[in-house]
């Protein structure tokens, strides 16, 4: 018999090590983010030398692990963008009001009443559309008035690059004016596009029409994206597009235009297709007519539909032949204030208030005849919201909030309808009904499964094997220190945080209010979509629209202070 006695204790699992591990990363990656802000310059920027210099190092000791191009390429981009949370504020010695150094920031809180909703306003018009007119209206320099506009970061990034290429225009308190001015040109400079894919390629279009150069920057989201379809297609169009950073696919990027275009292109289906509406639309200011095939590309309806309407609208010399369309080069004539379709993903969520809190929404505006929209209203008609669309304003109606009912989203809503499904299939089982979701097994694994999952934590719900709904237990979706229930979750996107702010009118008032809200962690996402969006839901049930002013407000009267102090002038010399 052995004198040693055996370890009795049982080993961890691997999962929990794991997890140590990535809080190590996640608290190397906060050091590393403090030391760089301390690397700063007074204008908030790393020195070029000094990024050029953290970059080959990673790049060096990143290839001695792996060559796989998004460690040693694209995560080191993500690296330098990424934010933290504000390091807390410490207690001073004697302060007690002060917050003590682990306090940590709260979530935002989505617990809006639970009383019938009066809402009307006028509904911000579509991004994309507003974007493409706001280009067509600068290319040709006619003046232009866009309101109420969404004046989202991409809309921002957009205005600040066409003044910068010389455009006359300016943002206002609820949109956008362009004035009559000389059409747009072409200048040699650094143009900056923000995180938005649809201003680069808008802007990149424009300029293979004549003889140009440029270089184009943008935010992370760009830097990481994918241009590589793009470099191997502007060829076609006499241009060329080369990365500024070695081994990148993303901006920065530089362009060179020959100007001289083909009579006839066929767009590759590995090609985005916001590239290829953005040539449609840039396509009146070339000299000569150009012809695009796009039945190759799985998007080619699309394209069509959501282009040829706006060439249409403003006089564009445009044909459609079969899959092929053909645009000349014409003047254009466009509204001083068109009529645009309003932004669909902000209006539905608006729309679906009264089924979730009962009364009426009312909203000014058309929806947008594309048939890619329409799986939205589908939805709330199928959960049974009166909605009419009359005299230039959508009216959605409830007499009582939803009950218990059961809901599936149709097959043909989309990924892009799904932060909406998901957020009425979580409204239809917080209320006690029975509901599913269109979320297949193979794709629960990909991106947009895992956007999902996080999405049914944050409102305490999880799926089944069958696929429908029901609610976690009270103890476990409460428990504990961590999680989005007590944290709150990051959505990914803007239509993610305006599903959990709907899904939030679903909770059970019964709780504890102070703890009853579902947590947004990130609500300055939805500065990419609506920025005053909380400001509307926080005023519920009845938030009033908020007037631009009509006429500036006098000036204060010029108070004269009158004194007996004399000026003496000096004495001057005498001249000899």
């Amino acid at each position: 018999m052995s004198d040693f006695k055996q370890e009795t204790r049982p080993r961890r699992p691997l999962r929990e090590v794991v997890a140590d591990i990535d809080r190590d990363i996640l608290r190397m990656l906060l050091r590393r983010h403090n030391l760089l802000d301390k690397m700063r310059n007074s204008k908030g920027f790393l020195e070029p030398t000094e990024e050029k210099l953290l970059r080959q190092s990673w790049e060096a000791a990143a290839a001695r692990i792996s060559h796989d191009p998004r460690l040693t390429v694209r995560l080191f981009s993500l690296l330098q963008e990424v934010e933290f949370i504000p390091r807390p504020a410490r207690a001073e010695d004697g302060d007690e009001a002060a917050p003590p150094a682990e306090t940590q920031r709260t979530a935002f809180n989505l617990a809006p009443p639970l009383k019938p909703v009066r809402l009307e306003l006028t509904a911000p018009q579509e991004r994309r559309a507003s974007q493409a007119m706001l280009m067509l209206a600068a290319g040709s320099g006619q003046a232009l008035r866009l309101a109420p506009c969404l004046l989202d970061d991409a809309t921002v990034d957009q205005v600040k690059a066409l003044a910068q290429m010389g455009a006359a225009v300016t943002r206002e308190e609820n949109g956008v004016t362009v004035r009559a001015s000389r059409p747009l040109e072409c200048p040699d400079k650094v143009l900056h596009v923000g995180s938005c894919a649809w201003n680069f390629f808008l802007l990149l279009a424009f300029y293979l029409g004549r003889p140009s150069r440029a270089r184009f920057s943008g935010e992370a989201e760009l830097k990481l994206a994918d241009l590589s379809a793009v470099r191997r297609f502007l060829p076609q169009m006499g241009a060329r597009l080369t990365h500024v950073v070695p081994k990148s696919d993303g901006l920065p990027v530089r362009i060179e235009c020959s100007g001289i275009l083909p009579d006839h292109v066929t767009f590759p289906a590995e090609a985005p297709a916001e590239l290829a509406e953005a040539i449609l639309l840039a396509a009146p200011f070339y000299d000569r007519a150009i012809s695009l095939e796009l039945g190759g590309h799985p998007c080619h309806a699309g394209i069509c539909a959501h282009i040829l309407p706006l060439l249409q609208q403003v006089g564009a010399d445009v044909s459609q032949n079969g899959t092929c369309v053909r645009v000349a080069p014409a003047p254009l004539l466009l509204q001083e204030e068109p009529d645009l379709p309003i932004e669909p993903e902000l209006a539905a969520t608006l729309l679906a208030l009264p089924l979730a809190l009962g009364g009426k929404t009312r909203l000014g505006g058309h929806w947008p005849q594309d048939k890619a929209a329409a799986p939205a209203l589908a939805m709330l008609r199928g959960l049974g919201l009166a909605l009419e669309e009359r005299g230039g304003h959508i009216t959605a109606s409830a007499s009582a909030p939803l009950g218990s009912v059961n809901f599936t989203p149709p097959a043909d809503c989309g990924p892009h309808w799904l932060p909406l499904a998901s957020a009425l299939a979580a409204l239809v089982t917080l209320r006690g009904g029975k509901a599913g979701l269109p979320v297949s097994d193979e794709s629960r694994n990909d991106e947009t499964g895992h956007h999902l999952d996080g999405f049914l934590l944050a409102c305490g719900l999880e799926r089944q094997e069958d696929g429908s709904l029901a609610k976690k237990d009270q103890n476990t979706a409460e428990g504990g220190n961590s999680g989005p229930a007590s944290i709150g979750w990051n959505a990914p996107s803007p239509a993610w945080a305006l599903a959990l702010a709907l899904a939030a009118c679903g909770r059970d008032a019964r709780l504890n209010p102070a703890k009853s809200g579902f947590k947004l962690g990130n609500p300055g996402i939805m500065m990419q979509l609506y920025p005053a969006f909380w400001a509307l839901y926080n005023a519920l049930p009845e938030p009033a629209e908020k007037r631009p002013r009509t006429e500036d407000a006098p000036a204060p009267a010029r108070r004269r202070i009158r004194t007996r102090a004399v000026a003496v002038p000096p004495e001057l010399p005498e001249e000899v």
